[in-house]
């Protein structure tokens, strides 16, 4: 049987001083599926070496990472530490008592003892003569219960870690107690609702967090960490996710955000149940309004279609100015009655305060562009020209404007261009254009490119 890690703690973990820590848990997640798990709990150590049992931890646990502290109470040192993971469970108790004697009732009310010589997913199989019969098959699906004199040495009800610890006194002692573990994982969800004019948005988010790492942890003080930090990955053991069901917040609680190394710090105000195989929201911040401007754009390596783009920037004087951690953001707009309708959802990187946010919501219906290259010229063994005319139709009954990208490459220059442009980065280039309503609009220019 595989009980876990044996690892040796030689530190002698000293005492922390009275009133140091308060019974509770506390667990920091970040979006990396990884959470810090704080446990203070009151236990009981004996004079000289003996085993204590510390249950309820993370099914998904790394032992390695465990930092025992005693917090209140006198000196102890772990001399030794095991995670046992073997759950109980009807298959592996079977498993343990072949060759045992069990009692198994079906709905029939039918008992049957005997020895368990064989069991597998569709039958039961005993000998009711130890050793020289009758031989009974009963099917699985049939059976009610099963009765079993003990719990099979070995096996647990809950993951637990189990130490041995030496104290030259016995006695209670407030510990700390805090690990890593997998499995758990948080992001962000925005809502917003564009105004009439599309000037404007009424921005909300939400986080969710994503808890399969087999523990819950009751009335926890939450904190979230946004970034990315590294961990060296490794193979771990599957051990099974189960369904999730979803859990709202009764109550929005408050985030407040601070600096945590090279990352962002949400600490809720407040504490709050994060379940075992649950998806529970809490509120980041109410809805708010952030002005928007809304874009046409071109850009012919994305294909032909027209995107429209939604762009805000993240400062206060366009309405937030808080750093942004990673999330999808989902856009509705009123019909002509009232309704919300759905017209897009995007991903948005952890941003910080002061930079742009740009949204994809999709590509318009009414405005059309098509590139093509009109002439190739050329000049020198090392220079050439290229002669390009994009036309940008706009069937809307106003007028619109469209950006319009290129990617030029190597060494060059635009010789003549029907239309102002703008050299933004060394291999982008671009035009703004405007369309009529009901109206076409042809941008013609040339590009140089020398070798």
């Amino acid at each position: 049987m595989r009980t876990g890690l044996i690892m040796i703690l030689p530190i002698l973990l000293a005492y922390g001083g009275a009133g140091a820590a308060e019974p509770g848990i506390a667990i920091t997640v970040y979006n990396t599926d990884l959470a810090l798990v704080k446990d203070v709990r009151r236990i009981d150590v004996r004079e000289g070496v003996a085993d204590v049992k510390f249950t309820d931890v993370a099914e998904r646990i790394d032992p390695t990472s465990v930092h025992f502290k005693v917090v209140e109470g006198p000196d102890a040192a772990v001399w030794e530490q095991n995670y046992r993971f073997d759950l109980a469970s009807s298959s592996k108790i079977l498993e343990r008592y072949l060759e045992k004697d069990i009692d198994v009732v079906t709905q029939e009310a039918d008992l049957f003892s005997g020895t368990l010589i064989s069991v597998d997913g569709n039958a039961i199989v005993l000998d009711q003569g130890r050793g020289s019969g009758p031989v009974v098959s009963v099917n699985r699906e049939k059976v009610m219960y099963m009765r079993f004199p003990a719990l099979p040495e070995g096996l647990i009800s809950r993951p637990t870690l189990v130490w041995k610890i030496g104290a030259e006194r016995g006695g209670e002692r407030l510990v700390e107690v805090t690990y890593l573990t997998s499995s758990i994982n948080w992001h962000a969800e925005y809502v917003g609702v564009v105004s009439d004019d599309d000037t404007s948005i009424d921005l909300a988010a939400w986080v969710s967090i994503d808890n399969r790492s087999g523990a819950s942890y009751e009335n926890a003080k939450l904190d979230l960490v946004a970034g990315d930090v590294h961990q060296i990955r490794e193979q771990r053991y599957d051990r099974g996710a189960g369904m999730v069901e979803m859990a709202m917040a009764k109550a929005p609680p408050s985030f407040e955000e601070e600096a945590l190394f090279e990352y962002h710090l949400y600490k809720l105000d407040g504490r709050s149940t994060v379940a075992d195989r649950e998806i529970k929201q809490l509120t980041f911040f109410p809805s708010t309004g952030v002005d928007v401007v809304k874009m046409l754009e071109f850009d012919w390596r994305r294909g032909g279609d027209v995107r429209v783009l939604l762009e805000f920037e993240n400062s206060k004087k366009a309405g937030l100015g808080i750093p942004l951690p990673a999330g999808k953001v989902r856009m509705y707009k009123e019909d002509s009655v009232g309704d919300l309708q759905f017209i897009g959802e995007d991903a948005v990187d952890h941003t910080p305060k002061d930079e742009d946010v740009e949204l994809y919501m999709g590509n318009a219906f009414d405005v059309t562009a098509e590139r093509k290259t009109m002439a190739s010229r050329k000049i020198t063994n090392k220079v050439h020209e290229e002669d390009y005319e994009v036309t940008l139709r706009n069937h809307k009954d106003e007028g619109v404007v469209v950006k319009v990208i290129d990617h030029p490459h190597g060494f060059w220059s635009v010789t003549k261009s029907s239309h102002e442009h703008e050299k933004v980065e060394a291999n982008r280039i671009e035009f703004t254009i405007p369309v009529e309503k009901d109206g076409e609009t042809k941008l013609t220019y040339t590009v140089r490119y020398e070798y």
